[in-house]
């Protein structure tokens, strides 16, 4: 649509909601939707890459963004994706990224797809 965000234009002129947030400790982050089949595609991307993949420090990242939340059950933190360890994904080779959409019952190309909407579902700046 003219005059639209390129956000907006990019998802096919349907208006998105983001929330950009700061923390105490000068972290900024964004929270933004995606539609549920993506959703159900990445995080099930993401549970296997944090159970198969190697991790800084060998800190699983759930966990590590879990602690300081304020989130009191493991429901809580189910409806939220990590876009900093979906991130990684792009930069693994392509069997390993066939290896871990095969787990998922999905292709490589709907999950890069799929990464590259979330991206621009919270392209704010």
């Amino acid at each position: 649509p003219r005059g639209a965000p390129p956000a907006a234009a990019a998802a096919g002129g349907r208006r998105r909601h983001a929330l950009l947030y700061s923390t105490l400790d000068g972290a900024i982050g964004c929270l933004a939707q995606v539609e549920e089949a993506a959703f159900r595609r990445l995080y099930f991307l993401s549970t296997k890459m944090v159970a198969t993949m190697q991790h800084a420090a060998g800190l699983n990242p759930r966990g590590f963004r879990a602690q300081g939340s304020g989130a009191t059950a493991e429901g809580e933190l189910s409806q939220v994706i990590d876009g900093a360890l979906l991130r990684r994904f792009v930069s693994l080779g392509s069997a390993a990224q066939e290896r871990l959409a095969r787990q998922i019952g999905t292709s490589p190309q709907q999950l890069l797809a799929n990464l590259s909407e979330a991206e621009v579902a919270s392209a704010l700046l």
